[in-house]
């Protein structure tokens, strides 16, 4: 009898978060096409509610029990609450050799007290994947959110060509010159085999290549009735040949960079620079299209990623995705020197109040030099951030001036 309900209970559970999927995809729809909207109140209005429908989803769509793991690593140990994306993720960026352990399901309303009971037995740094409603506080001496989607806009000067100058862009310009005069160039498209051809020898082996067994791949229906039925295809050529392509369409004054990759994730190509080149085109396209903004698409909130780093070196400045995502909360009651420093060069980002921080641990009961915090906020500053937040056990400061 017990093994019934269950197994009824299971099939409703799947039927429940099957539903809750679809709701979240439509609510990305919204937040996407709100600005179609013919008057500005209500295109937030759209905006608030889809954002809090979707976030009510994701609640539901992880209760009554979340997953948990423990990574147990050379130097640390870790605990990760979530899926299993995020417990990559997290032993992708701290300890990829890290023994992993299933420790069950633990319910959404205990997980305060089973973080607890965690600290006692030594665990280091605690993660939770959860949504942005979670109304059961979660406690700790140090503490702090990262949004795991952050987005990155560029802003197109006229003429495009003034995103080049600077020493930061310095390695990008040099590629783009060393491709022109080796023959490449870029043309627009349309049409459905090109579209073929992207999807399966640009698209699939690029992001692949890159992300290996974290890569997640949009499914080709997706792509064309979503994106680029809307847009089409900047396609980087060497005469003639197809070296590379983006998959964007313009919308409300912006330029939608969705997906991009190199053909057959060529090496050769990559350590050529086509990647940053491909980009450059597809910015080129969007000035002659007329539009002011490039959203250069989603990116993982934590500085050291490749893709921020790429992105930032163009001058993008990050703001909150137009979609519904997750959260991680990081959790830690004594962090170790190495453990602290570590976070630190991670450079992970978190939202306050609508803007966006670089996190800066500090535990040491000596606070921070001026020019110390000076000097780190006008990094975060240079790599698109509005500020810095400064997490000590027990306070946290958000700090958006560089004082003289």
């Amino acid at each position: 009898m017990e093994s019934a309900v269950y197994e009824l209970y299971r099939r409703g559970k799947v039927w429940l978060n099957y539903c809750l999927d679809r709701v979240i995809g439509l609510c990305d729809m919204i937040l996407m096409d709100a600005y179609q909207l013919p008057w500005s109140a209500g295109q937030s209005m759209a905006k608030h509610i889809a954002r809090y429908v979707g976030d009510v989803s994701w609640l539901l769509r992880a209760l009554p029990r979340l997953p948990a793991y423990k990574l147990v690593g050379a130097n640390w140990t870790i605990v990760v609450v979530g899926t299993e994306q995020s417990l990559g993720e997290v032993r992708h960026l701290f300890e990829q050799e890290a023994d992993r352990r299933e420790l069950g399901r633990v319910a959404l309303w205990t997980l305060s007290t089973q973080i607890q009971h965690w600290f006692a037995e030594g665990v280091d740094l605690i993660v939770c994947e959860l949504g942005h409603i979670h109304p059961w506080p979660l406690r700790a001496a140090l503490t702090f959110t990262v949004p795991i989607w952050i987005q990155q806009i560029l802003t197109i000067p006229d003429p495009p060509d003034r995103l080049l100058v600077g020493r930061r862009i310095k390695g990008i310009r040099c590629k783009i010159k060393q491709a022109q005069k080796a023959g490449f160039t870029y043309r627009f498209s349309q049409a459905k085999s090109d579209f073929d051809y992207f999807y399966y020898h640009i698209y699939l082996p690029f992001i692949k290549k890159r992300h290996g067994d974290l890569a997640m791949v949009t499914p080709y229906q997706d792509q064309w009735q979503r994106w680029f039925t809307r847009g089409g295809l900047v396609l980087v050529t060497q005469h003639d040949q197809l070296a590379a392509g983006t998959l964007c369409y313009t919308a409300n004054h912006t330029c939608y960079y969705i997906e991009g990759g190199i053909v057959e994730a060529d090496p050769d190509l990559f350590r050529r620079g086509i990647n940053a080149v491909n980009i450059w085109y597809a910015i080129t396209w969007a000035h002659d299209q007329g539009v002011k903004l490039f959203d250069m698409g989603g990116t993982h909130a934590w500085r050291s990623n490749g893709s921020f780093v790429s992105k930032h070196r163009w001058g993008a400045h990050v703001v909150r995705r137009k979609r519904i995502y997750g959260m991680w909360t990081f959790l830690a009651q004594d962090l170790s020197p190495s453990l602290q420093e570590y976070i630190d060069k991670l450079g992970f980002i978190s939202e306050v109040g609508g803007k966006f921080c670089g996190v800066l641990l500090h535990t040491d009961p000596v606070p921070i030099a001026q020019t110390a915090i000076n000097e780190q906020l006008s990094v975060a500053k240079n790599q698109g951030l509005d500020g810095l937040l400064v997490i000590s056990p027990g306070s946290k400061q958000a700090m958006y001036d560089v004082e003289a």
